[in-house]
């Protein structure tokens, strides 16, 4: 009998004194009708003076769903969780062991905290609802379900005993775990007194109890023979089985294996799939579904009252319900086929009954089956007898065929033994575009498979199928009188190979790399970079052909063979010259090879040359000279000319000096020099780093000028002198 709570305004309520120091244990059985959030199935410690000293389990949606313990007072925790059903029985067992209080929620701790219980005889239990947190005393948070079997007990219990209250289907059970308790909830199967509780909105009680769900097969053995030793096991029951059944039929002696596990022996009844164990305990039963199978597999459904010329008569076939058979042994070298397929309905003997088997030897040979009719558990044996006359009339087939990993052979699996006749191994053919049968041979050890060895190795790329033409007395079965395998074409093959197929094509150009952009002079290397789209394994030296100018000249292969980047080199020489950007033309072997692994020549065609325009030569060095000078001036000027180069170093009297050039001369004032004889030289580069030649000269600082040297300049400067003359007189 439980106690029905609305969720609404009803609840039980018991007051008593406790002690922080003293042992306790109070456990209840609650049922929720729907799982609606903050349920509380009981209080504990609760007073409605507001103090929230109070321990209590709640329900929560929050992930995962399920009841939380709860604990209100200095600390506020609700780590523990354990998952609910509505319309199920749950527990709930707190234990105060004096310096701490454990929360179980069916069997499983939900809070353990240390916690002081303050003496109050206010405090109590309150039984579907709880006092509210905001301190005001107010009851709320109602369980709308059932509640039973309420305990207190002054004792605290452990884990195991906790666990037990929970499992417990009986009230012995309880009484074996709280014997002290007192039962606070008034009803048929307990003791105690209602008038302990105050009772807030007249609940009501009815017959729903926690502890009658009865005993029940929580596991159980399927059978697959008739004479399996099998087990069961039994939950919720107080006493052992006295019997148990298989679809009605007894299994006679039940053996206790451990616990509340049994063992019996399975019985000889009708192979339906499936049979009903039902086991007699408790004065009531518990029942499961096992499948089941015997040991006679096949049944005819359909038959009519057997006669005495019968040769299976016995008077145990006196039905015309089901008989199913087994075989006990087999025809000699064969396997018997019991094949109801074959039977007409119509047909009244049991000796009609169908039986083939798979090849057996020429002669006579002798098969026996067993039968078994459920409707009378009658049993027996019968023999079949086969002759064979020992001719094969059967020609070979193709069972399948395939070719291995290796790719070097198609394995033929015929459906019997074979050989080669006097018509020889040819006729097979292969379905691949140039690929023939090289041989054909029955296979040394396993002489059902013949081995067709192709003309190449198939690859993994391969679709193939074979044929066959026969030529008569060509691939046979190994009967007195050989039958020749049929010819026939478009065989399906399996191809497993896992070979590449062969590289037939040469290495082809991606792309060529050029030189960054900008002037090379005398000296300068120009390289490039030919990639390719595999691997390329170079001898001698290959070349890539430029024109620099107008001028034809060759960049040598220097590096990469065996990558699939080749680097050609072209070191520019004393003359080159291209002002517009130089040409890749074309590449050459040169007397070289160029190759891939697979010794395929390469395609020499350069594929997306590099811009090129860029790249400029300046081969040729400027040229510069020194003017010899012989001067009376001591702060001469000394001149000469440039050329194109774009910086100069002239040393004079070891000082160097850096004259500017200017229109391809160029000229340097001198500091005041002594009376003497100075050499010269001058160095210089063009733009894009080409020296020129050295240039020398002297310099002649003189008091006077020799008189060669003015007879030679003085008809030069005599008119001037003269002009000057004339206006210095007026």
């Amino acid at each position: 009998m439980a106690i029905n709570l609305n969720g609404v305004d009803q609840w039980l309520r018991e007051s008593f004194s406790k002690n922080s120091n003293a042992a306790l244990t109070v456990a209840i059985k609650f049922k929720t009708d729907t799982l609606a959030v903050d349920q509380t199935p009981v209080g504990f410690f609760n007073d409605d003076s507001g103090i929230q000293n109070g321990f209590y389990p709640q329900y929560t949606t929050e992930s995962p769903a399920g009841v939380r313990g709860v604990i209100h007072g200095s600390t506020y925790n609700q780590t523990g969780k354990v998952a609910i059903s509505a319309d199920t029985w749950h527990s709930v067992v707190l234990v105060n062991d004096g310096s701490s209080i454990t929360l179980y929620l069916d069997d499983q701790p939900a809070e353990t905290v240390s916690y002081s219980i303050n003496t109050n005889t206010n405090d109590g239990m309150l039984i579907g609802a709880r006092v509210n947190s905001g301190n005001d005393g107010v009851i709320d948070n109602f369980l709308s379900g059932k509640a039973a079997y309420y305990r207190r007990s002054g004792s605290a219990i452990s884990a195991v005993d906790a666990a037990a209250y929970n499992s417990a289907t009986n009230v012995s059970e309880i009484n074996a775990v709280l014997p002290d308790g007192a039962d606070l909830i008034s009803n048929s199967n307990e003791t105690g007194a209602a008038s302990a509780l105050t009772v807030n909105g007249s609940p009501t009680y009815d017959a729903d109890d926690p502890l009658s769900s009865g005993p029940s097969v929580s596991s159980a053995d399927d059978i697959t023979s008739e004479g399996d030793t099998a087990e069961f096991t039994l939950s919720g029951n107080s006493a052992a089985p006295v019997s148990a059944t298989l679809n009605g039929t007894s299994v006679g002696t039940l053996t206790l294996v451990s616990g509340s596990t049994y063992s019996y022996t399975a019985p000889l009844i009708a192979d339906d799939g499936t049979a009903d164990l039902v086991v007699s305990v408790d004065s009531t039963t518990a029942s499961t579904v096992i499948s089941y199978a015997n040991s006679y597999p096949y049944e005819l459904v359909t038959h009519g009252e057997p006669d005495a010329n019968s040769a299976f008569f016995d008077t145990a076939f006196a039905t015309n319900g089901p008989v199913e058979w087994g075989v006990v042994t087999d025809f000699d070298s064969g396997v018997v086929v019991v094949d109801w397929a074959t039977m007409d309905a119509a047909e009244d003997e049991l000796n009609d009954i169908a039986l083939h088997s798979t090849e057996v030897a020429a002669g006579e040979s002798t098969a026996t089956l067993k039968y078994f009719v459920p409707e009378s558990g009658a049993t027996g044996t019968f023999q079949a007898t086969a002759t064979v006359d020992g001719t094969d009339e059967t020609a070979p087939t193709i069972s399948s065929a395939s070719v291995p990993t290796a790719g070097n052979n198609i394995a033929v699996q015929m459906s019997e033994s074979m050989q080669v006749g006097a018509g020889g191994s040819g006729g097979w053919t292969v379905s691949l575009a140039g690929v023939s049968v090289s041989s054909a041979s029955v296979d040394g050890t396993d002489d059902t498979i013949i081995n067709l060895t192709p003309s190449r190795t198939l690859t993994d790329e391969d679709t193939l199928t074979i044929g066959y033409t026969q030529p008569g007395d060509g691939f046979q079965d190994l009967a007195a009188t050989p039958n020749d395998l049929a010819t026939l074409s478009g065989q399906a093959v399996t191809n497993n190979s896992t070979q590449q197929p062969p590289d037939v094509t040469g290495p082809v150009t991606q792309s060529v790399g050029v030189p960054t952009a900008g002037t090379y002079a005398i000296g300068n290397d120009l390289s490039f970079t030919v990639n390719w789209d595999e691997a390329v394994t170079v001898t001698g030296i290959p070349a890539l052909n430029l024109d620099i100018g107008g001028t034809s000249r060759q960049a040598d292969y220097v590096s990469g063979s065996g990558s699939a980047a080749l680097v050609f080199t072209y070191t520019v020489q004393a003359g080159d010259e291209d002002d517009s950007g130089i040409a890749v033309s074309s590449l050459t072997l040169e007397g070289g090879t160029l190759q891939d692994a697979s010794s395929n020549n390469a395609t020499l065609t350069l594929n997306s040359v590099g811009d090129t325009s860029g790249v400029l030569v300046d081969g040729v060095a400027p040229v510069i000279s020194i003017n010899a000078l012989t001067t009376t001036d001591t702060t001469p000027v000394v001149t000469g000319s440039a050329g194109d180069a774009t910086s100069l170093t002239l040393v004079v009297n070891s000082v160097t000096y850096n004259p500017t050039p200017s229109g391809g001369t160029w000229s340097q004032q001198l500091p005041e020099l002594a009376l003497d004889t100075y050499p010269m030289t001058l160095n210089g580069q063009d733009a894009a780093g080409n020296a020129a030649v050295e240039a020398q000269g002297t310099l002649s600082v003189v008091a006077e000028l020799p008189v060669g040297v003015f007879a030679l300049i003085g008809p030069a400067i005599e008119p001037a002198i003269s002009n000057s003359l004339e206006d210095a007189i007026g």
